[in-house]
């Protein structure tokens, strides 16, 4: 009887404070009629959720056309506790600390060598989140979780599955358990495209749809896949790994159209045409392909072409149209993207692919951590007090 006691008061308390989250002041009354629950049951767990600072009592709503004392009003405690994400997904990290509204409060970009050796990259990553607290007045006990967004097949436990060595740099140093001893709380690992897409969907402008495919394409390309509001990982947590597609010729679409492969295709069409372009560096594509480079754009189109019907076949076959491109070649010029959408609107069925940039561009992982790190963060924590 008591574990069923204790259930149902976890469940109240999570139906109750996801109402005060999602309304910026509400009342008792108003949370019983809402919610169709007791009123001593609001009061009984609502006083336990104010009692922990996850809820506030803050100002008095309107009286009742009867008159009669004025409500006070709930309001959600987003300074409760913190998140810090840090973005694996770039050739240079992001670090951000948020609050539980999911509002990144301040970031950093530290330019960190993806090859210095680990200790050195594990405590300059750290250092910068103390930095971060310290530039915000936020004590370390008040951050209560860290997500770390980055490529590969992560499970949901946070078991590394499989990560493509050309992210080793990153992502095989032993970061989360360095984390978790300076810090003394949970880290989590998160594929960095899930990340992107839960921000995309959550926290972008994306006009109400629930479902979309998140597309990025950097060092790294894979997709993140939303179907329904739900985010669809496959047996495996690889589903929407398209730098593992297969081309014609038996390469792997990701060694073919990200960065690497696009430098490469960029330097055999100068030297068809007896230019010599050393050392080419992806920000001179990206200056280059603006200001209308031909060859340049040649590739980029070739590129696109490719792309583009890899992201076809996968929103025809998800019944998915709507698709957004994040990721460091959202920064080139046209050309990429004009080649990608002229594949997709050629679309045999009533169904017609489109394709936009991610509205939150680099910063769409950050949100989606900010957003998971938020929802696990406040499970816990209703279930540590159900429990109790």
């Amino acid at each position: 009887m008591a574990a069923d006691n204790s259930t149902v008061r976890i469940l109240n308390q999570k139906t109750i404070l996801d109402k005060i989250y999602q309304n910026d002041g509400i009342s008792k009354a108003t949370l019983s009629k809402q919610l169709k629950m007791s009123k001593p049951t609001v009061s009984r767990n609502l006083q336990e959720l104010i009692t922990s600072g996850m809820v506030t009592e803050a100002g008095t709503g309107k009286s009742t056309k009867n008159g009669g004392k004025k409500p006070t009003m709930l309001r959600f405690n987003k300074t409760y506790r913190y998140i810090a994400v840090i973005e694996l997904s770039y050739n240079y990290p992001i670090c951000a600390i948020g609050n539980l509204k999911c509002e990144i409060l301040d970031l950093k970009k530290p330019n960190i060598d993806r090859f210095a050796p680990p200790e050195a990259k594990k405590e300059e990553l750290s250092g910068t989140l103390k930095d971060l607290l310290k530039q915000l007045a936020i004590p370390h006990d008040r951050l209560g979780l860290i997500v770390i967004s980055l490529p590969g097949q992560i499970g949901g436990d946070s078991k590394v599955i499989y990560v493509d060595p050309t992210h080793h740099p990153w992502t095989n140093i032993g970061l989360k358990e360095y984390l978790e001893e300076e810090f003394g709380i949970p880290v989590l690992l998160r594929n960095d495209l899930r990340m992107a897409a839960i921000g995309e969907i959550t926290m972008g402008k994306t006009d109400g749809i629930e479902s979309l495919i998140y597309v990025n394409c950097s060092i790294g390309l894979g997709s993140g896949i939303v179907y329904k509001g739900e985010f669809f990982e496959g047996c495996n947590y690889a589903a929407g790994e398209l730098g593992a597609f297969l081309t014609a010729d038996g390469r792997r679409l990701g060694e073919v159209v990200s960065m690497e492969g696009l430098l490469k295709r960029i330097a055999a069409i100068y030297a068809e045409n007896d230019i010599i372009a050393e050392n080419l560096k992806f920000g001179d594509v990206i200056t280059r392909s603006i200001y209308g480079d031909v060859f340049v754009n040649k590739a980029l189109s070739e590129v696109g072409s490719i792309l583009g019907l890899a992201i076809y076949n996968c929103c025809i076959m998800l019944d998915i149209p709507d698709v957004f491109f994040g990721g460091d070649y959202v920064h080139l010029g046209p050309a990429l993207m004009e080649s990608i959408a002229e594949v997709l609107n050629q679309s045999f069925l009533p169904i017609r692919p489109k394709i936009r940039k991610s509205s939150l561009g680099d910063l769409a992982g950050v949100y989606g951590g900010l957003v998971t790190g938020k929802n696990t963060l406040l499970h816990q924590e209703v279930h540590s007090l159900g429990a109790n």
